[in-house]
């Protein structure tokens, strides 16, 4: 008999097994695939997102800003590659960069660090393929990419 079984071999299920591989548990992980990472997981995006648009007081908000911090040195310790390249946020028009100046104020609200309004200038210098005619961005120093598989499976064979 099982102490704990987790259902899903996706980086949550690969997360939840590494944290419970430091007790003397005996745990199962189950998934209708083959492998880890053979659904969602796999096809994600990568992106670790900077959370500055979330709500204050929610558990999302907590858990962005948690696991974006916790991102260095996790891929340092199981060598899965993860990059913290940053993001732009861009603006078109006047409207857009006002709501940049909210997504940025509630962002900083939320903890989330490495927040900076970007002028046209600035925003073309740091990346010269962006569409000319931006106005503005919110730059997100703390957002990065991650290879979703190889991070799914470094958290899987670490829990084994």
């Amino acid at each position: 008999m099982k102490d704990i079984i987790v259902i899903g071999a996706g980086v949550v299920g690969c997360a939840i097994a590494r944290e419970l591989s430091k007790y003397k548990l005996d745990v199962l992980v189950i998934d209708k695939n083959e492998d880890v990472s053979e659904g969602i997981s796999k096809a994600n995006s990568g992106i670790i997102h900077g959370g500055y648009n979330e709500k204050k007081g929610t558990l999302k908000a907590k858990l962005n800003l948690q696991g974006n911090k916790m991102m260095d040195e996790l891929a340092n310790e199981l060598q899965f590659p993860f990059k913290r390249n940053g993001a732009l946020v861009l603006a078109f028009n006047e409207d857009e960069l006002e709501r940049l100046k909210l997504l940025k104020s509630n962002g900083e609200n939320l903890g989330v660090e490495g927040l900076e309004l970007l002028n046209k200038e600035e925003v073309l210098d740091l990346e010269s393929n962006i569409n000319q005619d931006v106005v503005g961005a919110l730059h997100v120093k703390t957002s990065g990419i991650v290879s979703p598989y190889e991070m799914t499976l470094a958290l899987g064979e670490n829990a084994v």
